[in-house]
């Protein structure tokens, strides 16, 4: 049975952001039973007035029309050449009007679909072997046509999109470069802009000019660096001014990197939901000086980075219904580059969600940004108080109930978890303040 709802089945935990979409399948089996994930990541595409989202899952590639937003639906499916339980990463981007997609499990292959037949549907054009049977990811520099391979069959591969629906190997970096293994070695994602490669590996982060694809040049490096981790993956904002830098492990922050000079990159800030010591990022993306993050767990984050030594929470929302612990659960990935400003997050255990965005954004245009951070907004009992701004201010914090009556109050410093077990079930307000700035939140207490 598949499910369609205009909103969330459940209320989610948010700020500033909306759910206008959630569509799930609890007939897709479940890729890896540790991981209890039928779903994994999420790419968009627009063209002719219309706005599309392309979902993987263990079985392959949902396609949906998201121009109406609240009025999503699922126009086509292809099947992944290997398909089922054992298949936990898909991966897609789009060139010239087609889709290519990638499966790092299995006797997999690549597959590109024709997207000039949507809204109606997508024609498959190519599914083979003959390249690559896996790849973990995927990314196109959409200038000189490339196509980059990471993990899977090779380590890095680059392939030329000049026939659109017939790749062509320019470079298997491990067999043809032979530097490459000692000196990059496994890339797990790159970011990729006119032919300058940031590839996310093994040992950290290697730039590579792939101008002449025979022969890249190392340009530079970041391998040591502060509270590092697993290099997961990373994006570059529009002006090439600031580079997010994702770390796969539990209770590593976001680092924002300054990438002008190249000889001397290092971490500039750092950033994080905050939410639990086992928060885990996954993958960012920016949209001007606007950074959107999928986080495991903690669902969609949203930074605005014009001050990249202290970004502003703008808004996020948890499409995770699981606590937090040291597994991986919950938002995959985030498409935030459709022309309505609508973003998409896919989710490992709910899968698709398209979100408004809008109010996040008015704040990072002149409105004020909020000052603390209150959640859950429903608990059966805490409720985590977080100063967003100035952590070391003392804070007042208030519990009202919905009849006016003020029933407790309490002055801290830093965050605090606030105990509403004692209370009856239903809707109270908690408010938080300090000299210059209030939050009230509406809570409601359940003991279901």
């Amino acid at each position: 049975m598949t499910v369609c709802l205009p909103f969330s089945i459940a209320a989610q935990d948010s700020l500033n952001v909306r759910s206008l979409f959630h569509w799930d399948d609890p007939t897709i089996p479940v890729g890896a039973q540790v991981y209890d994930d039928p779903f994994n990541d999420v790419w968009g595409y627009a063209a002719e007035g219309h706005e599309y989202a392309f979902l993987g899952s263990s079985l392959g590639t949902h396609i949906f029309d998201v121009t109406d937003a609240a009025n999503s639906v699922l126009v086509d499916f292809v099947q992944g050449n290997f398909a089922g339980i054992g298949v936990v990463h898909r991966d897609m981007k789009t060139y010239a009007g087609y889709l290519y997609a990638v499966c790092d499990e299995g006797s997999s292959s690549l597959q590109i679909m024709d997207l000039h037949y949507l809204p109606d549907s997508v024609h498959v054009v190519y599914d083979s072997q003959s390249l690559l049977v896996r790849a973990h990811n995927i990314q196109v520099d959409t200038v000189n046509a490339r196509l980059y391979t990471c993990g899977g069959t090779t380590q890095f591969s680059v392939y030329s999109l000049a026939d659109p629906e017939q790749p062509a190997l320019l470079s298997n970096c491990e067999v043809d470069i032979p530097w490459w293994g000692g000196a990059v070695g496994y890339v797990h994602d790159c970011f990729v802009r006119d032919n300058i490669v940031w590839c996310n590996d093994q040992d950290g982060m290697h730039v590579v000019d792939f101008t002449d694809v025979e022969n890249p040049v190392l340009l530079g490096s970041l391998e040591d660096y502060p509270q590092a981790g697993y290099n997961h993956s990373s994006w570059m904002n529009d002006d090439g001014t600031l580079y997010a830098m994702a770390d796969e492990t539990h209770g590593s922050p976001l680092k924002l990197v300054d990438p002008s000079d190249l000889s001397d990159l290092h971490v500039i800030s750092t950033l994080t939901s905050g939410v639990h010591p086992t928060s885990i990022l996954h993958n960012p993306f920016f949209t001007g000086n606007l950074l959107h993050v999928a986080y495991y767990y903690d669902g969609y984050w949203l930074w605005d980075t014009t001050d990249p030594l202290q970004p502003t929470l703008l808004g996020f929302y948890d499409t995770c219904v699981v606590p937090n612990t040291d597994n991986y659960r919950g938002a995959w990935g985030t498409y935030p580059f459709l022309p309505s400003g609508h973003v998409l997050v896919s989710d490992m255990q709910t899968g698709l969600w398209v979100l408004d965005v809008d109010f996040a954004t008015d704040i990072s245009n002149g409105s004020i940004a909020p000052g603390f951070r209150i959640a859950p907004t429903i608990t059966n009992g805490a409720v985590r108080i977080t100063p967003l701004m100035n952590s070391s201010a003392t804070t007042r914090i208030d519990v009202v109930a919905s009849s006016g009556q003020l029933l407790s109050s309490r002055s801290v410093v830093g965050s605090y978890e606030l105990d509403l077990s004692g209370l009856n079930d239903g809707l109270y307000l908690v408010r938080a303040s300090n000299s210059s700035e209030v939050l009230t939140q509406r809570v409601t207490k359940t003991s279901r």
